[in-house]
């Protein structure tokens, strides 16, 4: 374990339909082919509940959050990469109080939108879909406005690995290179 010195994060932030999940998973299987011990959480899925606690049900994503990096780390995880959005600095400071010790690298990932509105009318059905539409470019500018990531990467037709893998380089994480 790296001990108390602080605990890597990596942070996948952009707007809906940018390809945080992806990115998320072809990452985690990264770092297991590197056999780096992590966990990589989707906060979407953290905040899947009702009634909502925050905008976004973000008090509940942070709780939950607190309670799997607990027991991540007592399960011998020593980094932690994340899927989500942060829109401001207060987000950021919101994931420190989360996971005490968290040494932050936010990578944002951007792609045009005639890519992320594609990948959003393939995803998503039902009542969701509108939404997702207009809130992509909504997002995008808030994004890009507030200029709280580290370094960005675009993640338009480039391979899902290739992004991948210069998400961990670029955070400088040790991982080997992709097949």
């Amino acid at each position: 374990m790296l001990g108390e010195q602080g605990s890597p994060v990596l942070i996948l932030s952009g707007t809906v339909g940018v390809g945080k999940s992806t990115i998320l998973n072809e990452v985690h299987s990264l770092l297991e082919r590197a056999r780096v011990p992590h966990i990589c959480i989707d906060a979407d899925a953290l905040a899947m509940s009702w009634p909502a606690r925050g905008a976004y049900n973000q008090v509940a994503v942070l709780d939950n959050l607190a309670s799997i990096w607990a027991n991540a780390r007592t399960a011998g995880a020593e980094r932690l990469v994340l899927a989500c959005v942060i829109e401001s600095r207060d987000d950021l400071d919101a994931y420190r109080r989360a996971v005490p010790g968290a040494e932050i690298t936010v990578c944002q990932l951007v792609a045009p939108e005639g890519v992320r509105t594609s990948r959003l009318r393939q995803r998503e059905r039902g009542s969701g879909l509108e939404w997702h539409l207009r809130r992509t470019e909504e997002l995008r500018q808030i994004l890009e406005d507030a200029a709280v990531h580290d370094f960005s990467i675009t993640n338009d037709d480039r391979s899902v690995q290739d992004v991948a893998y210069e998400a961990l380089t670029r955070a400088a994480w040790p991982v080997g290179q992709p097949d």
